[in-house]
C-alpha cells in the first residue's frame, strides 16, 4: 500500500485546498488514510449514514420501507433534487424517498427521510447506533452563517469503515447490504471519484456485474467542498474509500472545479490498481 499512499499524497501536494482521505482493502484489510480523523464537512455524503440507518431501523421493525409518504409544503427545499420543482400531494414510499436521495441527493426527499428517523434527533442517535462519534446532522435553522461544518460534520474514517462494515454484512442483514448497494450505485453524479472510470451513456461500467462503483457524494457552493464515498468493484478486487475536500482556490466551478479534478485522479488510481 505504500506506494500508492505515496502517490496519493503527491496528487494532493499539488491541490490548493485541504484533502482528507480514507481507503481500505476489502480483499486482506490493508489501508492507506490522509488525516482520516480530522473533521470535515460532510455535504450530502451525511446521506450516506443515514441511508444505512433507514435500512437498519427496517430490520429493527420501526420503518416499514413499503409504508407511503406524502410530500407537503413543509418538505419542499432548496437545492439538489427534484421534488422542489414538482406539486405538493405526491405519494411515494419510504425506499423512493430514500432512493431519490441518493441517486439525485434530493434534500425534499431527504427532509422526508429525517421525519421516518425522528427528525435531527433521531437521525443522530442512529448515527451513534453505528458508531459514528464524529458524524453529526445539524438542523438548518440552528446553523449560523454559511459555514457548511455549520449544516453537517464527518471523518473519512468513519465513513469509510461504515462502508467496510456494510460491505461485510456487519451493520444489516446480506439482504438489507445488497438493496443499499443497488441504490448507492444508480448514482447520477459520476463526476468526482469515478468521473474517469469508462461510463456508458446508461451510467454503466462494462460487464456491469463485475464492475461497479456504489456511491454518495457531497457539494456545497460554501467553501469549495467536493466529497465522495465509494466502495469501488472490479474483477481484481474491491475497496472501500472516503474522500473530503474544502477549501480549494482553483477552478470552482463545473466539470474541471480543482475538487472533482482531483477526486477523480485519486478515483482512477485507486481503480486500476486495485479494481482491475
Amino acid at each position: 500500500m505504500q506506494p500508492i499512499e505515496s502517490r496519493v499524497r503527491d496528487l494532493a501536494s499539488g491541490f490548493s485546498g485541504k484533502l482528507t482521505l480514507a481507503m481500505s482493502d476489502l480483499n486482506n484489510g490493508n489501508h492507506i488514510r490522509l488525516d482520516e480523523d480530522e473533521p470535515m464537512p460532510a455535504a450530502s455524503v451525511i446521506k450516506l449514514p443515514m441511508l444505512v440507518s433507514l435500512y437498519k431501523a427496517s430490520e429493527a421493525g420501526r420503518v416499514r420501507l413499503t409504508d407511503r409518504l406524502r410530500y407537503e409544503e413543509r418538505h419542499r427545499t432548496g437545492g439538489t433534487g427534484v421534488l422542489q420543482d414538482l406539486g405538493c400531494g405526491i405519494e411515494m414510499t419510504i425506499r423512493d424517498a430514500a432512493v431519490l436521495m441518493v441517486i439525485v441527493s434530493d434534500n425534499c426527499a431527504t427532509d422526508m427521510i429525517i421525519e421516518v428517523l425522528g427528525g435531527f434527533d433521531g437521525v443522530n442517535a442512529s448515527f451513534a447506533d453505528l458508531g459514528l462519534a464524529c458524524t453529526t446532522l445539524k438542523p438548518r435553522d440552528s446553523a449560523p452563517g454559511p459555514d457548511p461544518r455549520n449544516f453537517s460534520l464527518t471523518t473519512a474514517s468513519e465513513i469509510c469503515a461504515l462502508l467496510e462494515r456494510l460491505a461485510r454484512c456487519e451493520v444489516v442483514s446480506a439482504e438489507a447490504r445488497d438493496d443499499i448497494l443497488s441504490i448507492l450505485r444508480r448514482q447520477r453524479h459520476r463526476d468526482k471519484l469515478a468521473r474517469n472510470l469508462p461510463w456508458n451513456e446508461l451510467n454503466m461500467l462494462p460487464d456491469p456485474e463485475a464492475n461497479w462503483v456504489a456511491s454518495k457524494d457531497g457539494v456545497t457552493i460554501y467553501n469549495a467542498v467536493r466529497n465522495d464515498a465509494a466502495i469501488m468493484h472490479g474483477p481484481s478486487g474491491e475497496v472501500a474509500i472516503a474522500t473530503f475536500t474544502e477549501g480549494a482556490t482553483g477552478p470552482s466551478i463545473g466539470l474541471d472545479q480543482e475538487g472533482k479534478v482531483l477526486l477523480g485522479r485519486i478515483g482512477e488510481l485507486v481503480w486500476q490498481t486495485f479494481c482491475v
